[in-house]
Parts: structure tokens; sequence; C-alpha cells
């Protein structure tokens, strides 16, 4: 068996701050109406900062607590975003 690299693509997980029922519910539906995104990261390899088109890919979300006087609190969510 061979390994052949075709190109080279960058994987960025994006993480927010926790956020309520409502910010989360907001925050997905933006990213699920664009399908590329133009996201300028900080490349560790070059030490420069970079822009790149990505897609949307994994996404994850996890329940903290559920409180009567707050609400549902969700941990910080995970937007994984690949070059295209």
């Amino acid at each position: 068996m061979r390994y052949n690299p075709v190109n080279e693509k960058y994987k960025i997980v994006l993480h927010t701050p926790s956020m309520t029922q409502e910010q989360a519910q907001t925050f997905f539906n933006v990213i699920k109406i664009l399908k590329t995104y133009s996201v300028r990261y900080f490349n560790p390899y070059t030490g420069e900062y970079r822009t790149a088109e990505c897609y949307r890919g994994d996404r994850k979300i996890t329940m903290k607590w559920d409180r009567t006087d707050v609400g549902i609190l969700y941990e910080p969510l995970e937007v994984s975003l690949i070059e295209l």
C-alpha cells in the first residue's frame, strides 16, 4: 500500500462561548443557511494569518444544565470548518 497525498487541506474547529438555548438555535440557523464560509485563521506552521474557503463539517452541542430560572445552558459549541 502506498500513501500518495493529492493535496493538503486544513480543518478548523470553531469553539464558541457557552450559550443559552435561544443563542444556540440562532447560531445553528445561521450556519445552516450558508454553504461555504470565508475563514481567516492563524496557520501555526507558517506563523501567519491565512484566509480559506471552507464548508461546514461536524457540529457538536452538549447541554450543560436546565434551570427553571435561567433556562437551558449549553457547553461551548464545536463546528468543524474544512477547507475546500
